[in-house]
């Protein structure tokens, strides 16, 4: 599943082009009315222009293969247009932008800070609660702690994932969950083959 294209891939733009405030030459509002007019030019059904022939400025077109890759509407053009050239649009579209950024199709996996990976048999179990701690690089020595039940939530993914009680580092708990009732069945089979 591909992901729509942003209004900066529309407008054949990237968000660090409008926001360098410290920038040589055509100010943001310029940048993005000339990309607005070379965007309509390049999707207008009546007026396709090849790309090979289209005046790029090395500022004002950083990926234009992403920009050439699809048709845009004259809609999506416009609404592109509007959203970016409107500073508070702008800043929270590009909110949104990062909001959406981890889940949008990345082929590659998420990396997470402050996730600790470890094994379940390898962490301490306490026998007068029934529960499995450990410490955590905050100083708290249980700052790890769950039991059974919440292993239980998650047994079909065999993951556990944990978070510090004093602060925001995490720890995933790998384990496997063994069936008894298998086990007493080949404990039954054993019986009758030694009896």
């Amino acid at each position: 599943m591909t992901s729509p294209p942003t209004y900066y891939t529309i407008l054949g733009l990237t968000p660090s082009l409008l926001n360098s405030s410290h920038q040589k030459g055509p100010s943001p509002s310029a940048l993005l009315k000339k990309a607005y007019h070379r965007a309509l030019l390049r999707h207008h059904p009546d007026k396709q222009v090849p790309s090979s022939s289209t005046p790029l400025s090395s500022c004002t077109a950083q990926d234009t293969t992403a920009s050439t890759s699809g048709v845009y509407t004259i809609d999506q053009i416009a609404t592109a247009f509007a959203v970016l050239s409107s500073p508070t649009q702008r800043a929270s579209y590009d909110a949104e932008l990062r909001q959406q950024s981890p889940a949008v199709g990345s082929a590659r996996p998420e990396f997470q800070t402050g996730v600790e990976n470890v094994d379940l048999d390898d962490l301490p179990f306490e026998e007068g609660t029934e529960r499995w701690y450990r410490a955590c690089r905050c100083g708290n020595e249980r700052g790890y702690l769950f039991g059974e039940d919440d292993l239980g939530e998650v047994e079909d993914e065999g993951v556990l994932v944990v978070g510090c009680q004093d602060c925001s580092l995490w720890l995933r708990v790998h384990f496997a969950v063994v069936k008894e009732n298998t086990d007493l069945a080949y404990e039954d089979e054993a019986a009758k083959d030694n009896g």
